[in-house]
């Protein structure tokens, strides 16, 4: 495994890109910095899964913006953050349990584990490039009409951004030896495995 395989990259508030290495993470570690850590994995997310639709050129947003993309994105943002949440080395075989644990943590996504989420929509949209079960994603209305059965995309990633900012707000206020940082470090050492 190369110490120099980047882990995180994003830009800085001064135009700057930064480059977070798996040398750069080991370092932190070694220095119990919560807080460059907890930057780290929130830009990591941010950009790989919500940055891409925020764009607010009106062209883009009318034209190419794409509420089945959002989806996509924000199921894998679901999944990633939960495997960082229980320290899983991967969701394989984890199916709905992923989902409704997610679920089931954030008040905003109230209701959403009492519905086929996992297998209409993330499944539908990542394997079928559709959903199923007459489920509808749009970037209109509220994040979910159970009467039409829609999804607002556009709402619904605005949420998974919130849950982001919590989990980095939560890293940040935690204890270095507590469970969500003993999960957080378990799955890092998997991904750095995974970069051989």
């Amino acid at each position: 495994m190369s110490k120099k395989t980047i882990l995180a990259s994003y830009w800085a508030d001064n135009q700057e890109q930064v480059n977070i290495a798996v040398a750069d993470y080991e370092d932190l570690v070694r220095a119990k910095n919560k807080q460059a850590i907890s930057e780290m994995i929130y830009h990591r997310f941010f950009e790989r899964y919500i940055k891409p639709f925020i764009f607010s050129n009106k062209d883009y947003q009318k034209r190419y913006k794409n509420g089945f993309a959002m989806m996509a994105n924000g199921c894998l943002l679901i999944e990633s953050l939960e495997s960082f949440y229980q320290g899983w080395e991967t969701t394989q075989d984890r199916g709905d349990t992923v989902f409704k644990s997610f679920f089931r943590r954030f008040p905003s996504f109230k209701g959403f584990q009492k519905i086929p989420f996992y297998k209409n929509i993330r499944c539908g949209i990542l394997h079928q490039a559709e959903t199923t079960g007459g489920y509808k994603i749009s970037r209109k209305g509220p994040i979910r009409d159970n009467q039409t059965k829609t999804i607002n995309a556009t709402k619904f990633l605005e949420q998974l951004h919130i849950c982001l900012n919590e989990y980095q707000k939560e890293l940040c206020q935690a204890e270095w030896d507590s469970e969500i940082w003993d999960n957080f470090r378990r799955k890092m050492r998997s991904i750095i495995r995974n970069c051989d």
